[in-house]
């Protein structure tokens, strides 16, 4: 198709009107923001399925001028979501072949089938580029690492042309490899061809920095890195800072709704891509608030739209001058524990308990009934100042006062934390059915 072969030129032209640092003059990104806003709703109101949620409200696009009047429309589910890509697709028989099509990874359940034109494509893709050159990574003489799915066989390396001279240097490598028998092989290709940026899966980056920690390995230090697909957490980031040092860059966002909050090495803060985004945080009644559930609009998709999609997770912010700025993801809202009685709690609880204490480099809560809790946990090779007697029994001590005698636990030591088949890791798993 016409369209897929010129995507790479409509993601050059997309990445020549979108920013390339992070602008100061807040009023200015607030006014432009707005205008997509309006653009947006109008767009939409032409699309069936979002006719009907404006009739259904009483609304139109003339409601919609800001960021905060996003309030008034529902909120979309995956769920909804999903139902509105299957009709799409039922439907639309001559018109999905042009579609390009995506998956979610399924780690909250069944994997979600997404549907976008080749210009919303070729704008994630720009829009990511730019995040790259916002920290300063220059896409076309830069080095970037970045991982290759663990279902695909890794490609034979051959430097192109190009790539001989200097120019876009890419090097991808397999999850696959980063096993105990292959790590060594791993570490000395990462220092061969000493990358300029690594982005890798969380759970892979986290394996390979534990491993050169525990054989003493040196690993060449990358100006930037990127731990993909999962939440940094503050353990991650101890973690991996004394492997690949200071340069970490937490990049937030989602298969459906592309990367939209980056926290840049050195900030205490995450900055929104405001331009081709709208983060707003909603509290329990849906209303706009610092505390509460992430909701994202991507301003940039008009022939797919996701409009107030709920993406899954909590977090924290503050707003100056009408631009939302985020301090912390908590993480999953849907992660939950479940109880005899048919009550569910939030496992934020469990995450706190992590952060009590030193010497653990991973950890994972695993719910197997309604009154076993099983905790794993790896080692931090180099941080010993507690043994793992006294971790654990931190560990047993938090959780009483947590749950009392409610659960059965058990502390299990590993080397390392498997991913899921998925590819990612989740701090919480609950195998207790509804």
């Amino acid at each position: 198709m016409l369209s897929k072969k010129l995507t790479n030129v409509s993601t050059l032209f997309y990445l020549l009107v979108l920013d390339k640092h992070v602008p100061d003059n807040l009023a200015k990104v607030k006014k432009k923001q707005n205008r997509h806003v309006y653009k947006l709703m109008k767009r939409a109101y032409e699309i069936p399925f979002y006719r009907a949620r404006f009739d259904a409200n009483h609304l139109t696009p003339d409601d919609f001028h800001s960021s905060e009047d996003l309030a008034k429309f529902p909120v979309l589910t995956k769920a909804e979501l999903r139902a509105w890509m299957k009709e799409l697709y039922d439907t639309h028989p001559k018109e999905r072949d042009s579609w390009d099509a995506t998956s979610t990874s399924g780690s909250t359940g069944v994997p979600l089938t997404l549907y976008q034109s080749q210009r919303e494509h070729a704008c994630t893709n720009a829009n990511w580029i730019r995040i790259l050159m916002t920290f300063g990574y220059n896409p076309i003489f830069g080095k970037m690492l970045s991982f290759e799915s663990s279902y695909r066989k890794e490609k034979q390396q051959r430097d192109s042309v190009l790539q001989r001279f200097g120019i876009l240097q890419r090097r991808k490598l397999s999850e696959t490899r980063c096993t105990e028998e292959g790590m060594p092989d791993v570490i000395r290709d990462l220092n061969d061809y000493h990358p300029d940026l690594i982005c890798l899966r969380k759970n892979c980056i986290v394996r390979i920095a534990l491993y050169a920690q525990e054989h003493g390995l040196a690993i060449k230090q990358p100006k930037w890195y990127i731990p993909v697909s999962e939440m940094v957490d503050e353990m991650t980031r101890s973690t991996l800072e004394k492997t690949f040092g200071k340069g970490l860059v937490d990049a937030y966002g989602s298969d459906e709704t592309g990367s939209c909050i980056i926290k840049r090495p050195g900030k205490d803060y995450y900055d929104i891509c405001n331009d081709t985004h709208v983060i707003n945080i909603y509290d329990e009644q849906n209303h706009l608030a610092n505390d509460g559930r992430v909701i994202i609009t991507p301003l940039f998709k008009t022939d797919f739209p996701l409009i107030n999609y709920d993406i899954g997770d909590i977090a924290s912010s503050y707003v100056k001058e009408g631009i939302r700025f985020v301090t912390k993801i908590h993480g999953r809202l849907n992660d939950m524990v479940r109880h005899e009685d048919g009550t569910e709690t939030s496992v934020l609880e469990l995450r706190k308990i992590s952060n009590g204490i030193t010497g653990i480099a991973q950890f994972r809560f695993v719910q197997e009934s309604y009154h076993d809790l099983r905790v794993e946990l790896v080692r931090d090779p180099i941080d010993t100042t507690y043994s793992k007697e006294q971790i654990s029994d931190f560990f047993l001590r938090k959780l009483h006062d947590i749950y009392g005698d409610e659960f059965r636990i058990r502390i299990d030591w590993l080397d390392v934390i498997p991913p899921d088949p998925n590819g990612k890791l989740r701090c919480f798993v609950c195998n207790v059915a509804r």
